[in-house]
């Protein structure tokens, strides 16, 4: 393949996408433009002290299951308060990082996004009372599901989504290597890009691929031309859409 590939996850977090890609000879760049961090609140505790009263809890990321247990944590409320709810994850990495944490999954829909999970978890499960677990970024396409169906629901916002003021240097540095393609991993990376560097008009020509379409969204709104989305919302098919992009445009010429 031979193409310089920026992808905006940590090089730890982001072997299933860097893996396939190196095996078909490109050179990935990998660099995490947003950080987290855990939200405190106090309506935390409230809510948490009272989950004998949910049906359901509702996980939306891995970054929720990771900074709702360290929630349980800080208010030293065990694990096993919530064995009794059913548990749902909108996608399979959120489900991996729950059964991680020895948390048996309920639901999963068959496609890996918020709109697709909203009506299947309504029409599958039929919920009620359900506790969903989001960060400050998240969209608001379940809560305006679940107000529409007239479900009974509250949320609780477990972290804080910001930007990575320390890898401005390392991204501009990326820059100098004319990268062929830049791939996003949430519209929050998208921000980040944009505010991280002084110019970058240059970039928004080169093929920009998107975990999922609302990422997908972002890029466009930001300007990106040439936007591509995997048939498979996760790393794996992200990095499989960039081979095939290649594969079919011939990258030898």
């Amino acid at each position: 393949m031979g193409k310089k590939i920026f992808i905006s996850r940590e090089e730890s977090k982001a072997q299933d996408f860097i893996g396939p890609l190196e095996r078909h000879g490109a050179q990935i760049f990998a660099q995490s433009l947003i950080t987290f961090e855990l939200r405190h609140s106090k309506l935390h505790e409230n809510l948490l002290r009272q989950l004998s009263q949910y049906e359901w809890l509702v996980f939306t990321s891995t970054n929720g299951v990771k900074y709702f247990f360290e929630t349980l944590n800080l208010y030293e409320i065990p694990k096993d308060e919530i064995y009794h709810l059913k548990i749902a994850s909108v996608g399979s990495k959120t489900q991996e990082s729950l059964e991680q944490n020895g948390i048996k999954v309920d639901f999963v829909p068959e496609i890996f996004d918020a709109e697709h999970f909203s009506q299947a978890f309504i029409t599958e499960a039929k919920p009620s009372n359900v506790l969903l677990v989001k960060g400050n970024l998240s969209r608001q396409v379940i809560d305006r599901k679940l107000d529409e169906e007239l479900i009974s629901y509250e949320t609780i916002t477990v972290y804080n989504t910001v930007f990575n003021e320390q890898a401005q240097d390392d991204l501009q540095h990326i820059m100098k290597y004319s990268i062929d393609a830049w791939t996003f991993t949430s519209p929050s990376s998208i921000d980040a890009f944009i505010y991280l560097q002084d110019s970058f008009e240059g970039s928004l020509s080169k093929p920009c691929f998107c975990i999922g379409h609302t990422t997908q969204q972002k890029a466009k709104e930001v300007g990106f031309t040439e936007t591509y989305v995997p048939k498979i919302f996760t790393l794996e098919g992200l990095a499989h859409e960039v081979i095939d992009f290649y594969s079919r445009k011939g990258s030898h010429r």
